[in-house]
């Protein structure tokens, strides 16, 4: 279901559009075996790998796998670090948008960048099935079909059967991964779309390089415990705040699976986020949240305000550096079409050149204030400016 979300704050307005549908279910009529191919084996072996890791506690685990036998087999010997960044955003059918990044170091797998990527949303302490199910084969006729899609099916964000398991979401992809900056990590970005809840998120790699297909298959599987937020509620909340370098307005929204590989668009914004918190002086310093379930007056639109207060680090402690002027959103500042009851949403934002920035480390406070109800909510960003 294409949803398609206004967003307003200060003199801006957006579409957000968040795509979200049910997930894929499997067919249990469909006894067709996956082919023996190279690709087939090692999406398997991504399964398998992801089941043995249900056993295990959180964190990352290598294993090897034979394609042949589907068998993988934990090597407490190996190790690779990899990171998972998710964020999260009010979607539509009472579910949560969360984009989110992986990193791995460069050759932890092997050479080269390709990957294949086997993700998995389980309940939180799920175990795995019994008995390994009936690899998904592709289908050429429903491939086809897919193709033929418009309007509604085309547009959707929807996970893919991979495993022959139903659950919250799954998706495989095969990708070239690369560093966010020179030297640094292989990194990828990719959305997910699901209820709120406690879930096990699962991140399989592998390497697609030809030169890893002799002997047995090396995966890494990063086992992490995450909570999405329930924006669907009363509470007064904010998104996940994004940290950005680079906002880039696009002519065109992507939706459905090229939704997929561009996460981090926001209505017709594309957020290039920063995770490590550096900055130079010709970067842009651009934070974006969304704003959650405000008082709303008999006049239908809410009273808030949002305080940004950067300080700078030092060896004593922190010092005011410079004063931000508040944003209000009220009355007097949004458009008069303002309305929730449209989908209208409240986003608060700050863009500011670095260069105002003397080099160093620092602390950005954000309070945001809602007027009616009297409640408030605070978030720290951490950042740092290098020096010229």
């Amino acid at each position: 279901m294409r949803t398609t979300v206004q967003v307003t704050g200060l003199a801006t307005m957006l579409a957000l559009v968040v795509c979200v549908s049910p997930v894929a279910a499997q067919n249990k009529d469909d006894k067709t075996a996956a082919p023996a191919d190279a690709r087939q084996q090692a999406i398997d072996s991504l399964v398998s790998a992801v089941n043995e890791a249900m056993k295990a506690p959180a964190g990352t685990v290598v294993y090897m796998a034979d394609a042949a036998s589907r068998a993988v087999t934990a090597d407490p010997a190996a190790a690779v670090p990899m990171t998972l960044k998710v964020d999260y955003l009010k979607a539509s059918d009472n579910k949560i948008y969360a984009p989110f990044t992986v990193t791995v170091p460069a050759g932890a797998l092997g050479p080269g960048a390709n990957l294949g990527v086997y993700v998995r949303l389980a309940a939180r302490g799920a175990q795995p099935p019994a008995a390994q199910p009936a690899a998904v084969a592709e289908d050429p006729k429903k491939k086809k079909d897919d193709k033929k899609k418009k309007g509604k099916e085309a547009q959707d964000l929807a996970s893919q059967a991979v495993s022959g398991v139903e659950y919250p979401w799954e998706d495989y992809y095969e990708l070239a991964a690369a560093p966010r900056a020179p030297g640094g990590p292989l990194s990828f970005s990719r959305p997910f779309s699901v209820v709120t809840g406690d879930y096990d998120a699962y991140i399989a790699l592998a390497s697609r390089e030809p030169a890893a297909a002799a002997g047995p298959l090396k995966i890494a599987v990063h086992k992490a415990e995450i909570t999405v937020p329930n924006y669907w509620g009363s509470d007064f909340a904010l998104s996940s705040v994004f940290v950005a370098n680079k906002v880039s307005q696009l002519t065109e929204v992507p939706v459905g699976d090229a939704q997929k590989l561009k996460p981090y668009v926001i209505g017709n914004l594309e957020i290039s986020p920063v995770f490590d918190g550096k900055f130079v002086s010709a970067d842009e310093l651009s934070v974006f949240f969304i704003i959650y379930n405000a008082a709303i007056g008999d006049d239908k639109k809410p009273d808030v305000v949002i305080e940004f207060q950067p300080y700078k680090k030092g060896p004593v402690g922190e010092t005011t550096f410079r004063a931000v002027a508040p944003q209000k959103l009220n009355t007097e500042t949004l458009p008069a079409s303002f309305d929730v009851a449209q989908g209208h949403q409240l986003v608060g934002s700050l863009n500011v050149p670095v260069s105002a920035f003397e080099a160093g480390d620092y602390r950005l406070a954000i309070k945001v204030t809602d007027n009616k109800s009297g409640k408030s909510l605070t978030h720290d960003v951490a950042f740092t400016v290098a020096g010229s």
